[in-house]
């Protein structure tokens, strides 16, 4: 592709990602919840989004950051993966 260009299909799904992101936004900016009622559906409506997200594919390096060191972006899915075992659990904060 020239200059960069993304392919129509590539363009279409990230300007979704950034749609349904700006749903996920807004909804965190929303005032506090005064009940539990609210609070869960609040919390139903984000977790419906980031299914919807999820539905279009990994997000771009440009919006997630760079895979960490032990992973790398498995060419058929779009997903990261651990590659390298131990560089992976070096750079975990959890372990």
């Amino acid at each position: 592709l020239e200059h960069n260009e993304l392919d129509a299909a590539t363009k279409a799904r990230y300007e979704k990602q950034i749609e349904i992101l700006e749903s996920v936004c807004a909804e965190y900016e929303k005032e506090e919840a005064s009940s539990a009622h609210e609070a869960k559906q609040r919390f139903d409506r984000i977790s419906t989004l980031m299914m919807q997200l999820h539905s279009y594919g990994y997000p771009p390096e440009e919006l997630v950051g760079e895979t960490p060191p032990g992973w790398i972006t498995d060419p058929q899915t779009g997903y990261p993966r651990v590659d390298d075992i131990t560089k992976a659990a070096e750079a975990c904060s959890l372990m």
